[in-house]
């Protein structure tokens, strides 16, 4: 897979030939530059689309230089062209999506592309890799002189669960026929890699229930997860999957006495200051139960 995903992300950056304007450019007029390279990348999804190595590697100069994201470095067209067949021999139907984040010219006929690559390999795994090439004008055609590719950084904890930042603060809900407010307080951990949530259950002034929940980025199942725990004993873990300003959080786990249980809970953001929870699909020992219709939860201002 790693050989195919240096060439492709390679192939890639040809065809991001045909998003060479940044998004400060966009309505910039069209220069004969940037209408070349529109060009070369019509030519290149041709050559892709029927796997014409000999086609690609025309797109770079006899002594181009490319290095892979991985460090390895292919010096003059015949060494690209040679890397250009051993990924198409083993990774035929991978689709290419690709960001160029700037373009600028170094001189009358010197331009800077850089940017980033997505390759979809034809069994679904997903690479991305950010580029910088330098293109040249010989004889009349843009071509890429040098290629350098390197690792897109992963994404941190924090990164993933930006998302969420929303929640942060107190919040509220109450239940005046009954008595009962819940007050939830949303914060960051230390670092930053987890938000924690305390939340404490009140009839009138006197506390009957307190909570604690942890939210986190699970790297192996690469989505949300949640824990959740209670002063009684009682605890579960949840998937979180987003829809839009929706997430859904499937939950299973232990009451105090052990029995076991399930239920979907449902987040959806209604605004700065007010989203609505319900909670569906519940069940206990197996056995199906009420569900909780949606509430609606304001958030604490000033706190």
């Amino acid at each position: 897979m790693k050989t195919s995903l240096i060439t492709f992300s390679l192939a890639a950056v040809l065809a991001c030939t045909g998003y060479c304007q940044t998004p400060a450019n966009k309505s910039s007029e069209v220069t004969p530059e940037m209408a070349a390279v529109m060009a070369n990348d019509r030519a290149y999804e041709e050559a892709y689309a029927k796997a014409d190595v000999q086609a690609i590697a025309g797109f770079f100069t006899d002594d181009a230089e490319y290095t892979s994201e991985d460090g390895r470095n292919f010096s003059g067209r015949a060494a690209i062209e040679a890397c250009l067949k051993d990924a198409f021999r083993t990774n035929k139907g991978a689709k290419i999506t690709i960001t160029a984040d700037s373009v600028k010219p170094l001189a009358p006929e010197v331009v800077v592309e850089k940017g980033s690559t997505t390759v979809v390999s034809a069994d679904g795994d997903e690479v991305e890799a950010l580029y910088t090439a330098v293109y040249v004008k010989k004889d009349g055609k843009w071509k890429i002189s040098q290629l350098v590719e390197t690792p897109m950084p992963e994404a941190t904890p924090t990164e993933h669960l930006s998302e969420l930042s929303w929640l942060i603060g107190t919040w509220e809900e109450a239940d005046k026929d009954a008595g009962v407010t819940v007050h939830s307080t949303y914060q960051w951990s230390r670092g930053s890699s987890f938000i924690t949530r305390n939340v404490t259950v009140k009839r009138g002034n006197d506390p009957v229930l307190e909570g604690w929940q942890i939210i986190g980025w699970d790297p192996t199942e690469e989505r949300i997860r949640s824990w959740t725990f209670d002063d009684q004993g009682g605890f579960s873990g949840g998937l979180w999957t987003r829809e839009g300003q929706r997430w859904l959080v499937r939950e299973t786990g232990s009451a105090p006495d052990g029995s076991r249980t399930s239920a979907d809970q449902t987040i959806t953001k209604a605004g700065d200051d007010r989203f609505f929870w319900e909670s569906g699909n519940r069940t206990l020992d197996g056995d199906p139960q009420p569900g909780i219709g949606r509430i609606e939860i304001h958030r604490v201002k000033g706190e």
